[in-house]
């Protein structure tokens, strides 16, 4: 049986009782802003991975563009979007240090998202016409990490408005005769991969829907095609050129291409367990089900999102997920709502709307994650909140206490680095290196900007060191399973002309002998990973950025054996 009356047609005059609902609809765009708006305040926090941004925004601002170390090509970033807007903010407001920023502006994107989310699904239900039940809101905002991410200092927030933006002008073009609105819909599509690059997907669904429901001629075609990968075009051939690389350092270090499906579903699993998600998401099918009973153009807009959402589901399964709980499901759950987020006051939406209700308050009220195993996934705010021992961790300064070392590693022409024994030691730093001193960084983000930007940081696990990242070791927990080596440490970064059991100079490990620092520092000089060196360290010469761009296929695939000897004679031949 249809649960969800038609909506007349665009064309029928609506009745005088349509203002009224008008009006009470409005209320529930409004509503759904601000309860999000102050669901994130009161769970506002930032974590490391945001202060990675901060850093990169730092050198940026402070001239050295878009780099993490002074002299040091390497995309740490997954967000190109998210930083060039930090960046920007930072400039306004005169502040290199955007990490109180990052967390107002993700939670500004976030209100926004949601306003002009609702807005679009009252739209396409003929919302002026009929009392609305805000159903996918109250699911939405029965999950606390909906709450949470909201603001945290990474891209969540942009995330949710383009995704939110797109299902809008998808809905208020649809049909449309027009080359300007068509092309303008497009070039906003087509941010997705500045986004996240994973959104490539989720803007190719929109894409070939918009042209569904507007059957543009070829000129407009064209001329959308054109507006749609402008950006994101521009932006490749910047990071072939600039980096050396197609994808940025993270997708490398994380292991993207290849297939995890096992962690993947344990993932996902991780955040439809807590919050006992089978249940609105079963009552969502249903209403989805009544929405689709429509003529065709609706039809087509209605499923946009929620296949976006399934591919997106499948990719994210492959990949293994991620070590941040939820983090990553977010924005696919944010697209299984839009369609649903409000829908026409029939009798069996309002019984399913009151049993959502329900569900939400409970499922807000006592629904929480606690971690299975932290050493796959993490409840990433609870662990800053105790981390720092702050309520609301939201500016950098809240993650000094933890980093007291970092006041003597400024030295300059040292190399500052530790053991599993905790200490602190320290050698004297290679003469080439571009930054005055350097630091190994286990907390990237927090030894980042901690340190100056002329101090370098050496990450630990490999997002931002073109040597770490492409280790072959086994993926277990995305992003923490390719740990540098002093050895490997030692011969990138140390004086090789520094006696090596010196006690004024360094100190090895009992596990790490001289002999495995010189392989290593051999296989740096050698081959594939000799260019590796080069295509981020040479000066960007016009040479060099061509060697870069037409190289990038090839870098991006280079792998490097974790055990110096191996890859010694991987690089650089012999027995």
């Amino acid at each position: 049986m249809n649960t969800m009356p038609r909506a007349l047609p665009r064309a029928v005059n609506q009745p005088d009782y349509a203002f009224g609902n008008g009006r009470r609809n409005s209320w529930i765009i409004a509503g759904s802003v601000l309860l999000i708006t102050i669901l994130g305040y009161v769970t506002r926090w930032i974590c490391d991975d945001a202060l990675i941004f901060t850093r990169i925004v730092e050198q940026i601002l402070a001239g050295n563009g878009p780099v993490y170390n002074l002299g040091e090509r390497a995309e740490a970033s997954t967000s190109t979007l998210w930083q060039w807007l930090l960046a920007f903010a930072g400039f306004v407001y005169g502040q290199s240090d955007t990490s109180a920023l990052s967390w107002m502006l993700g939670l500004l994107l976030t209100g926004a998202g949601f306003g002009f989310a609702v807005s679009a699904t009252i739209r396409l239900h003929g919302g002026r016409v009929a009392a609305m039940v805000p159903c996918g809101v109250l699911v939405l905002l029965g999950v606390r990490p909906v709450w949470q991410y909201a603001t945290s200092g990474l891209e969540t927030g942009l995330n949710t408005f383009w995704m939110a933006l797109c299902w809008w002008l998808l809905v208020r073009f649809r049909g449309s005769t027009s080359a300007k609105p068509v092309v303008a819909a497009a070039f906003t599509m087509g941010l997705g991969p500045l986004v996240r690059p994973e959104q490539a997907l989720v803007a190719a669904v929109f894409l070939v829907s918009l042209w569904l429901v507007t059957k543009p001629n070829w000129r407009v075609v064209l001329a959308a095609v054109a507006a749609a990968g402008a950006l994101p075009v521009g932006y490749e051939i910047f990071r072939m050129g600039f980096y050396g690389i197609l994808v940025p350092m993270p997708a490398l270090t994380k292991n993207a291409s290849e297939s995890f499906w096992g962690r993947g579903f344990g993932y996902v699993g991780d955040f439809v367990d807590p919050y006992l998600l089978w249940l609105p998401l079963v009552l969502c099918t249903v209403l989805l089900a009544g929405v689709l009973r429509r003529h065709s153009t609706d039809r087509i807009v209605t499923l946009t999102p929620v296949v976006a959402g399934v591919l997106s589901l499948g990719y994210l399964l492959k990949v293994g997920g991620d070590y941040m709980h939820a983090r990553m499901v977010l924005p696919i759950f944010f697209l299984l709502m839009l369609p649903v987020l409000v829908l026409p006051a029939a009798k069996n939406t309002r019984v399913i709307g009151t049993v959502l209700l329900a569900w939400a308050v409970l499922c807000a009220s006592i629904g929480q994650f606690v971690p299975r195993d932290s050493r796959l996934v993490d409840d990433e705010r609870g662990y800053y909140h105790a981390w720092t021992g702050k309520m609301y961790p939201t500016e950098s300064a809240d993650f000094t206490p933890k980093m007291t070392y970092l006041k003597d590693a400024a030295r300059p022409d040292t190399l500052t680095y530790g053991d599993p024994r905790e200490r602190v030691l320290t050698a004297r730093l290679r003469a080439d290196v571009p930054s005055r001193s350097m630091n190994i960084g286990v907390y990237l983000g927090t030894v980042g900007v901690l340190s100056p930007v002329d101090v370098g940081v050496v990450d630990f696990w490999g997002l931002a060191n073109p040597i770490g990242a492409r280790f072959e070791f086994p993926t277990v927990k995305p992003g923490h399973s390719k740990p540098l080596s002093n050895a490997w440490l030692l011969a990138d970064y140390a004086d090789p002309s520094a006696p090596v059991l010196s006690p004024g100079n360094f100190v090895l490990r009992a596990d790490i002998t001289a002999d495995q620092v010189a392989a290593a520092r051999h296989a740096l000089s050698c081959g594939d990973l000799a260019e590796v060196q080069r295509s981020t360290r040479e000066p960007l010469s016009p040479g060099r950025f061509w060697a870069n761009l037409t190289g990038a296929v090839h870098r991006t695939g280079v792998t490097v054996p974790p055990d110096p000897f191996v890859a010694e004679r991987t690089f650089c031949g012999g027995p």
